[in-house]
């Protein structure tokens, strides 16, 4: 029933002169709780026993996970629906597909709706609708960037999803304005993937933003992270992926993460200084999550970056990820190899354990829990922060922990270059890793910062 049809049906007289009192008036409301949003009274009898119709808002439920990393994820895809990278609708439904806080259900029910939306966009470019076409394929990538996330590091249902994400952005981009160009940057014999950006009137005065992701982020979701956004603003965008990283591994299984991840960058850094759009004097790079170790190391070694964002700065990875896990087990790491860990009971070990563990193994190229910690020490820039001297933006959630705090304060207290920092707080939606839950004020504290360090 519409708002008029219940007006009609329930006619409420006006209140004061000679109309209804106000309590008659909140009475009378009362008895129209679907159209104005209040709570139902239980469901009346018509004549013969039988229920009435009613009324809803909507099935879907709004809920979350028990889980606090599937909360993240979940949080995460609806971060990117700010930019055109999912809607709430569609988002939930796949949430309440999911049973418990299974990863593999979650990998089913993003990937069913991934493919719905995909097929939506194919029917809307057959039909010549460019623009649907193009916010369909949008939210696809998006949604299979999900369904890979929580997939086996080691299958090929995540590999497949992967590259269906990647297909569904680069259709979407034939439909946007802003010039996307899916590149291949050569780096040790290999190339590396990545995507140029420019806006479609041209970056203002050649100013470039190299965008690196951390440790299962992707090149097509760094498009809806800063991407959209500093297209806005007149900025070129390149995003990147380096050995470890998601985009490289679905093309290049055997290069994991390394430590010296500023020669990957140094040759992302050749490759935009070789285009006659790029100015050299307005050339920034961003690291966020784990990139902010990737970057801080570039910023360590190369004196092209003109002006550093890190979200947040990473001077000690090892530090930083065993503070996910507590020093206890830290200290007393069991004897945990990837071999075993298929036969280990899911009541011993849930799979959201076994999933993180399989994924580590994967991306830094190790068999164990130990060669994984031991790996780990060797991802530091604690004893280089001096050799930082170009201005730096530094970000961090005030959500994200001691850890990440104290590395955000040695970093700031540390490197020799002007250091502007920014903590976001939980009153500002932001306090979440990545501010995740606001992206906008996330991407317009970094682009506005850099606005002021080149120039507007």
């Amino acid at each position: 029933m519409t708002s008029s049809e219940a007006a009609t049906k329930h006619p409420v007289p006006p209140v004061g002169a000679g109309g209804l009192s106000r309590r008659a008036a909140v009475a009378a409301l009362l008895s129209l709780p679907a159209t104005f949003g209040m709570p139902r009274a239980p469901q009346a009898r018509a004549q013969g026993g039988q229920t009435m119709p009613t009324v809803e808002r909507t099935a879907t439920r709004v809920a979350g996970f028990k889980s606090s990393e599937m909360d993240f994820q979940l949080m995460r895809s609806l971060g990117a629906a700010n930019y055109g990278g999912g809607t709430p609708g569609e988002i939930f439904h796949a949430r309440n597909a999911i049973q418990g806080d299974d990863p593999q259900s979650w990998c089913t029910a993003f990937a069913a709706v991934a493919d719905h939306v995909r097929a939506s966009g194919e029917a809307a470019l057959k039909r010549g609708h460019g623009v649907s076409a193009r916010d369909h394929f949008l939210r696809a990538s998006m949604y299979y960037r999900a369904a890979e996330y929580f997939a086996d590091p080691f299958g090929q249902d995540g590999h497949a999803w992967g590259l269906a994400s990647g297909a569904a952005f680069i259709e979407a981009a034939k439909h946007i304005a802003d010039r996307i160009e899916r590149v291949a940057i050569p780096f040790e014999g290999r190339n590396l993937p990545g995507y140029f950006m420019t806006p479609a009137a041209g970056a203002r005065g050649g100013r470039t933003l190299l965008v690196l992701t951390g440790f299962d982020g992707t090149g097509e979701e760094l498009y809806f992270e800063a991407g959209r956004a500093g297209l806005e603003r007149g900025f070129n965008v390149f995003v990147a992926e380096g050995p470890g990283q998601v985009g490289a591994m679905r093309l290049h299984a055997d290069l994991t993460f390394r430590p010296d991840f500023e020669k990957p960058v140094a040759a992302m850094l050749d490759f935009a200084l070789a285009r006659p759009d790029v100015a050299a004097e307005k050339l920034a790079l961003y690291g966020i999550s784990f990139g902010g170790y990737f970057a801080l190391r570039a910023g360590v070694h190369d004196r092209r970056i003109r002006a550093l964002v890190l979200n947040s700065p990473i001077v000690d990875l090892h530090a930083y990820m065993t503070a996910f896990m507590g020093r206890e087990l830290v200290a007393n790491a069991p004897p945990l190899k990837l071999s075993d860990l298929d036969s280990i009971p899911d009541t011993e070990m849930p799979k959201l354990a076994k999933h993180g563990f399989k994924g580590s193994c994967r991306r830094f190229g190790v068999d164990s829990f130990q060669a994984w910690l031991r790996r780990l020490q060797d991802f530091t820039a604690v004893d280089r922060l001096a050799e930082v001297r170009c201005p730096t933006l530094a970000m961090v959630g005030a959500g994200e922990g001691e850890e990440a705090t104290a590395q955000f304060e040695r970093y700031r207290q540390n490197v020799s270059g002007p250091v502007t920092h920014r903590v976001f707080t939980v009153a500002e939606g932001a306090d979440m890793h990545c501010q995740m839950g606001n992206l906008p004020l996330s991407c317009a504290a970094v682009f506005d910062w850099l606005d002021e360090v080149f120039g507007a």
